[in-house]
């Protein structure tokens, strides 16, 4: 088996094993008639801390889940197939920086549910990391993710959810996350193509001006 079609597999086995979660938790509730999304996240509240792990896990109905599943399946899909090993760690720092944000950020005396903050977080950081690194799969990528996902750009607009059950902070939060870590991590990832204009030579010249020594521009200035 060649070393790409084990890196897709193996994406896809690890994306389609965290998608299970919160359906797992969704089942449990039906079979068990019981509802668990009082552990969501209750912004401001020591005890609502909690919902920084359990908030992506947790959601209002099947409806709610189904419309994250594709969208989580597809995000968490790409970053283990271009990050590779450190894809754990992106993902890490994606979930519990959204968490936490939204933790901040959430209106009093409510309770946030779902992995929309997430989704928007992995949105934006593909979307990012593909324009800034210029590695041509990512940017392939990047311009699926405007596609599919172009309305992100809502989540800046808040009054749009004005009166509806619909976490803008959730989504908000995830937007800044996911393009904060796309420039952190912006050296991690698949290596840019190399350029087949520029020779050895000029891969290694050095000339750029403030590489120049006090020396060599004393004599540049007598020439």
């Amino acid at each position: 088996m060649d070393s790409d079609k084990k890196d897709t597999i193996t994406a896809f086995i690890y994306a389609f094993s965290l998608l299970s979660f919160p359906w797992i938790v969704y089942l449990t509730e039906l079979l068990t008639n019981t509802k668990f999304t009082h552990f969501g996240l209750h912004p401001l509240e020591w005890k609502g801390l909690i919902g920084i792990i359990t908030l992506p896990l947790l959601h209002d109905g099947v409806n709610h889940l189904m419309s994250n599943t594709p969208s989580l399946f597809l995000l968490l899909f790409g970053l283990f197939l271009f990050y590779r090993n450190k894809s754990w760690l992106i993902l890490l720092y994606l979930y519990l920086t959204c968490g936490l944000m939204t933790w901040f950020m959430g209106r009093t005396f409510s309770i946030h549910v779902g992995a929309s903050g997430l989704v928007y977080a992995l949105a934006a950081f593909h979307f990012v990391s593909g324009v800034i690194r210029k590695v041509p799969r990512q940017m392939a990528f990047a311009l699926l993710v405007a596609f599919l996902y172009g309305g992100f750009i809502w989540a800046f607009f808040p009054s749009l959810y004005k009166d509806t059950a619909i976490s803008w902070e959730g989504h908000l939060s995830g937007m800044i996350t996911g393009i904060a870590f796309a420039f952190y991590f912006r050296r991690t990832g698949p290596p840019p193509p190399i350029d087949p204009f520029l020779t050895d030579e000029d891969d290694n010249k050095e000339d750029t001006y403030w590489e120049i020594t006090e020396q060599e521009e004393q004599e540049q200035s007598m020439q």
